[in-house]
């Protein structure tokens, strides 16, 4: 209302000034035209902004929260950051190499607190996201560097890898690394929403927190270090598997960066016709599809995998309380629908397997395979069992700890094995012995602690201990007449020998001593 008045005002001096025949310049008269209509636009937003607000529904108090552009910084602004992160220097050079380094040395060691602090220093998102920007805005020069400095970024990163794990003592994969080489489409998802969080807080006008967790989630140094591990012990496995999620990193990434590039109306800044423009869709399509496709199937085969865990976990469970055994060691492979148990307890090796087929057929398993195996049992059936899984990666990363575990119980059933067969040699050593007991036990000495009263003051001050008590193995010998001083000690270094690292006490008894008269 005001802004109509005014202008009014200043069209009737305009037209008064005219009639008396008042001489104005041309460009004054420019000059009061144009400050009329700066004064009609900013009195008419005046007005807008004192207007109160209509309420019209919930649903655009939600397009309001989800808005992207209120807090948007200026197009030019997102241009020259991205810009930036795209060029290769000698600093991002240097901070590559190191990044790598740091990266390499945490998957050697199995640290993840090392590798993610790699991921924060890396510079390899930079380029990534200057090929889906350069997309998007149809600058095909930016593209190029884009694409040409990935190329270079990952040519050092490989070197410097291949490099670390050929000079390292450590050759073993780890866990860490061993979970960057089987990519799934989860993978895919992880890359597009982080990708699509990179993008959305590089063009905020405070960046925030987020770059740096999408670094991290993304993980974009793990692959190259371990296809750099892959080429230094020539396993080609490990090598494809990682350079593979790499790919489906950079694909993603890249894509996400070019979809909300296009949604928040970023500038073009070149030309580009339309048939170059049809020509660009197709391949985006294609290469997006490549990459997710394989993915897909590697997803499939997971889930099928989880699956069949699920059903065999739920028919070992329910066999094992029927049976009343324990299972100490289990591998399951869902490929082939196999079942591998190692177990203790009661419970028949046989019955068990036919249990456990009939149970996982009742779930919907088809043609199970079922290999129950005792502990106590053949040392050569448990590795054959441990052979039987055709997952490498799973077997590697299992096999340690299994075999381990193994070791310790069929420790127990040597040691048996051992104190038979020095019963058997005691026996044919002197056949007239009466009794020759072998076993093992704990032996803990008074004699060897101080007692109170002779403690120092510090002693008496100090933490108190706790009692230690030694593992020992003890022989008894029942005889018809004494032992000859010279046959004892033959017989301790002989046990000495045996049992080496163990501590052995012989108990020789005659029947001069258990054979007393009683007194009545």
């Amino acid at each position: 209302m005001y802004a109509n008045l005014l202008q009014g005002i200043c069209l009737i001096i305009f037209e008064i000034s005219i009639r008396h025949n008042y001489q104005y310049p041309k460009f004054q008269l420019i000059k009061y035209s144009e400050t009329i209509v700066k004064i009609d636009l900013r009195m008419k937003m005046q007005e807008q902004e004192n207007q109160p607000k209509e309420d019209n529904g919930a649903m655009t108090k939600l397009q309001d929260v989800f808005n992207l552009a209120h807090d948007q910084a200026h197009p030019d602004k997102i241009d020259a950051v991205i810009r930036a992160n795209t060029r290769v220097s000698g600093t991002n050079m240097w901070v590559l190499m190191f990044a790598i380094a740091v990266a390499s040395i945490g998957l050697n060691v199995n640290s993840t607190a090392v590798v993610i602090g790699a991921m924060l220093i890396s510079p390899l998102m930079g380029p990534i996201v200057g090929m889906g920007y350069g997309l998007a805005v149809g600058d095909t020069a930016l593209i190029r560097q884009a694409v040409r400095n990935i190329i270079i970024f990952v040519v050092i990163s490989l070197i410097t890898a291949t490099l670390y794990f050929l000079l390292t003592p450590l050759k073993e994969a780890q866990s860490e690394l061993l979970a960057r080489t089987q990519p799934t489409l989860w993978d895919v998802l992880i890359a597009f929403f982080g990708g699509s969080a990179g993008i959305v807080a590089l063009t905020r006008k405070e960046g925030g927190n987020a770059i740096p967790g999408v670094a991290i989630a993304t993980a974009l140094m793990p692959p190259l270090c371990t296809a750099g591990y892959g080429l230094a012990h020539g396993n080609w496995h490990y090598f494809l598997g990682a350079s593979y999620l790499f790919a489906i990193n950079c694909v993603f990434i890249a894509f996400s960066t070019l979809l909300f590039s296009k949604l928040l109306k970023l500038p073009r800044r070149g030309l580009v016709t339309e048939s170059k423009r049809r020509l660009q869709s197709i391949i985006i399509t294609a290469v997006v599809l490549a990459v997710m496709i394989p993915s897909g199937y590697m997803a499939s085969g997971l889930v099928r995998q989880e699956i069949f865990n699920t059903r065999a976990n739920a028919a070992i469970a329910t066999v094992q309380q029927q049976e009343g055994f324990f299972v100490l060691r289990k591998m399951l492979n869902h490929r082939e629908n196999k079942v591998g148990l190692i177990v203790n307890g009661t419970g028949n090796a046989e019955k068990i397997s036919a249990l456990l087929v009939k149970s996982l057929e009742a779930s919907g398993v088809k043609a199970p395979k079922v290999n129950v195996v005792y502990a106590g049992g053949s040392g050569a059936k448990i590795e054959e069992l441990l052979a039987s899984q055709n997952n490498p990666v799973q077997q590697q990363n299992e096999l340690k700890e299994q075999q381990a575990y193994i070791d310790t119980v069929l420790a127990g059933k040597a040691s048996d094995i051992d104190d038979a067969a020095v019963l058997k040699e005691l026996k044919a050593q002197y056949p007239e012995a009466e009794k020759i007991v072998v076993g093992r036990g704990l032996a803990w000495d008074k004699a060897q602690t101080t007692p109170v009263s002779e403690q120092s003051e510090s002693q008496k001050n100090a933490e108190p201990k706790t009692d230690t008590y030694d593992d020992i193995v003890v022989v008894s010998l029942e005889l018809e007449q004494p032992l000859p001083a010279k046959d004892h000690a033959r017989i301790q270094a002989w046990l000495n020998q045996r049992y080496e690292g163990k501590v052995v006490r012989i108990l020789l008894t005659h029947k001069s001593q258990t054979d007393k008269p009683s007194n009545e």
